[in-house]
């Protein structure tokens, strides 16, 4: 129980909304995802009795108290963790709006939160029709280096885009670039699993990155613990899945019309490498500014050097999402001074 300046005298005021622990999450599998919040009271002492969550298909119906996915109605209890979604079924990639409003010790009834929201992932394996791709087999003369494969794929967009989503698994690590800008600040992304029973996709709300007329996507791989080639005491490097780095991607698209249209990895991407030139999980990367590709991830660049990409075997895993907070950059050490005192 919290106070807040925001809270109704006497009542009860539901705030902190969270889906599967998240705060609005994209790519929810739970059939039933769990829903929870926090409450805020002018008064000490308080506690719920009741609560009532309404959720719906769109922010509109909502906001009119509309609760066709689901009306839990007036539930008598204390419980605001892990309340489980128990309304109609629903599909992949489906948005849910929510709000929920509680009732105090006294019985009275309080106001209904801020509205929320989650959004369902890929929940069928059959949902997925994009297919694994790489680059090309590294050449056999320098073993020791082992460049990092960029992927990409130009399309055109032909009417003004509603919403989008990409759900992308690139092992062992990716970067997605969607018209020359990096989409999101996760970092060593996707999260490490026995790759041959699971592997784990992250999806991307890309809504604002897309344009009218032609769009680019990038993909750049790493190694991760999925290519683990370097000797360590936990023998990552002969694990049964290790393979070379390799992208499943498919970018959803829906227009301001009500269509829709579906962008998938394929053999039709171009393939090549770009200046990160080694990279292992344990031993850093080796990065060559004298290959970087200015502009690879934009439609505009030239890839008619670059290789079709090659269609390949996935790790054997099934696909699930990734439903965690991501690792992220929080703080940056700048040097202070350079000094050699010894030449």
């Amino acid at each position: 129980m919290t106070s807040s300046p925001g809270a109704p005298a006497g009542g009860l005021l539901p705030v902190d909304l969270r889906c599967e622990y998240l705060v609005e999450p994209l790519g929810v599998e739970a059939a039933s995802p769990r829903l929870s919040w926090a409450l805020c009271s002018e008064r000490r002492g308080q506690r719920q009795t009741a609560w009532q969550v309404l959720v719906a298909g769109s922010a509109e119906a909502l906001a009119e108290g509309r609760g066709e996915l689901w009306d839990s109605g007036k539930v008598e209890s204390d419980r605001s963790v892990h309340v489980p979604y128990a309304g109609r079924r629903l599909r992949s990639r489906q948005r849910c709006f929510w709000k929920v409003r509680a009732w105090d010790a006294d019985g009275r009834e309080g106001p209904w939160s801020a509205a929320a929201s989650w959004e369902m992932g890929l929940l069928r394996q059959a949902d997925w029709r994009g297919k694994w791709i790489s680059g090309p087999a590294p050449s056999q003369e320098q073993p020791q280096f082992r460049p990092s494969p960029v992927l990409r794929k130009v399309f055109p967009l032909g009417k003004p885009v509603r919403l989008a989503r990409a759900y992308v698994c690139g092992l062992g690590y990716f970067e997605l670039h969607v018209n020359g800008r990096r989409v999101g600040d996760h970092v060593l992304d996707p999260a490490f699993t026995r790759y041959d029973r699971r592997a784990l996709y992250v999806t991307h709300d890309v809504t604002g990155h897309l344009v009218r007329g032609r769009n680019a996507l990038g993909v750049m791989l790493g190694t991760g613990q999925y290519d683990c080639h370097t000797q360590e005491v936990w023998h990552f490097a002969t694990a049964a899945w290790r393979d070379r780095p390799k992208v499943i991607l498919q970018l959803h698209v829906e227009f301001e019309d009500g269509t829709a249209r579906t962008i998938v990895s394929d053999a039709t991407w171009r393939a090549s490498t770009g200046p990160v030139v080694f990279d292992a999980l344990r031993n850093g990367e080796v990065y060559d500014a004298r290959l970087e590709r200015p502009g690879w991830a934009t439609a505009g660049f030239d890839d008619a050097d670059w290789s079709p990409a090659v269609v390949v075997a996935g790790p054997g895993g099934e696909l699930r999402s990734q439903q965690m907070p991501p690792i992220r950059v929080t703080g940056t050490i700048e040097p202070v001074a350079v000094t050699e005192p010894k030449a």
